[in-house]
């Protein structure tokens, strides 16, 4: 029996927040550098995850798809708010050349494997919407390979302007997808907004490092 690639696309699979990945979707997708989480709400989340999944057993497919959308999008709320708030980690961020890497590592697959709609790269964290393309005629790109490429490789050459080694960015990352056209206009305004409601502008139309594709969308 041949063996799955845990980067091949699929449309749900389980971490510490449930990944689900629509067949043509638009995804919301935030990850962070290195640092460490309390232990107490890695378990939170642990339990929160192990009660859901026991609760899934019990309901019909169709109830199943939008209790995992509601848990997903609950928990990472969670996880977002969690990481805006952090005031103790790496802020390597800040660099300017750092953040032009991740800027031209995110444009580099852009009309490739996604459509870049939205992102924002703040000092410690980074927001993105993209709509995964099709990889074959009824497969997308799935997000686990999209991020595992993006984040390896600015990694890598984010270490050698500061001149470390070690894990650059946080293992995983945090996604959900997007369901109706109120929620996708309410999303790209969060992420343009993050440098405001953090105190780092007073206009996000100030904040170097975000971009939102005007084709795309009408604010």
């Amino acid at each position: 029996m041949k063996e799955t690639n845990i980067f091949d696309y699929r449309y749900f699979y389980r971490r510490y927040l449930p990944h689900i990945q629509p067949v043509d979707t638009i995804l919301f997708v935030t990850y962070s550098v290195k640092f460490e989480y309390p232990n107490s709400f890695y378990e939170s989340l642990k339990r929160k995850k192990d009660d859901f999944l026991k609760g899934l057993k019990h309901i019909s497919e169709k109830d199943q798809k939008e209790k995992m959308y509601n848990f997903n999008k609950s928990q990472f709320d969670i996880t977002d708010n969690f990481i805006a708030k952090l005031i103790k980690s790496p802020e390597w961020l800040r660099n300017p050349q750092i953040a032009n890497i991740i800027k031209n590592s995110l444009f580099y697959k852009h009309k490739k494997e996604y459509d870049l709609i939205c992102y924002c790269i703040m000092p410690n964290h980074v927001h993105i919407l993209i709509k995964p393309l099709f990889k074959t005629e009824d497969r997308p790109f799935s997000i686990a390979s999209i991020m595992k490429n993006h984040k390896s490789y600015t990694a890598v050459k984010s270490n050698e302007i500061l001149k470390r080694n070690g894990q650059f960015w946080h293992w995983g990352y945090y996604d959900h997808y997007i369901r109706d056209e109120k929620e996708f206009y309410n999303v790209i305004r969060y992420i343009l907004n993050n440098p405001v409601k953090a105190g780092l502008v007073k206009n996000y139309e100030d904040w170097e490092f975000s971009w939102v594709d005007e084709e795309a969308i009408q604010l």
